[in-house]
């Protein structure tokens, strides 16, 4: 499997489990049995994402793109766009446009 289509695959399933996580705080998911399980979830994702955007924040400084843009991404997708942007960097820095 190309490494392009594993950071895909990646990022269909962290966004997939933010979407879960997201709408377990409305109905119909909000009153089921999973509902609390997928509050902790969206819960647990923001705060590791908030730590990634911060231990990250040196790397993600050095993308040729906006600041903003970055910890927005490392926010959704957490180590899955920093790995992008690392190998960005290491090739030279110019952004791809697929992943």
């Amino acid at each position: 499997m190309q490494q392009n289509s594993l950071i895909s695959i990646s990022k269909i399933l962290v966004g997939s489990t933010w979407l879960f996580a997201t709408a377990c705080f409305f109905a119909p998911l909000q009153t089921t049995e999973v509902g609390p399980f997928g509050r902790t979830l969206f819960w647990v994702l923001a705060a590791v994402h908030v730590v990634e955007c911060v231990a990250f924040l040196g790397i993600l400084r050095k993308s040729p793109r906006p600041l903003v843009g970055e910890l927005w991404q490392t926010f959704l997708f957490g180590i899955v766009h920093v790995s992008i942007v690392r190998k960005e960097i290491e090739e030279g820095g110019s952004p791809s446009s697929g992943a």
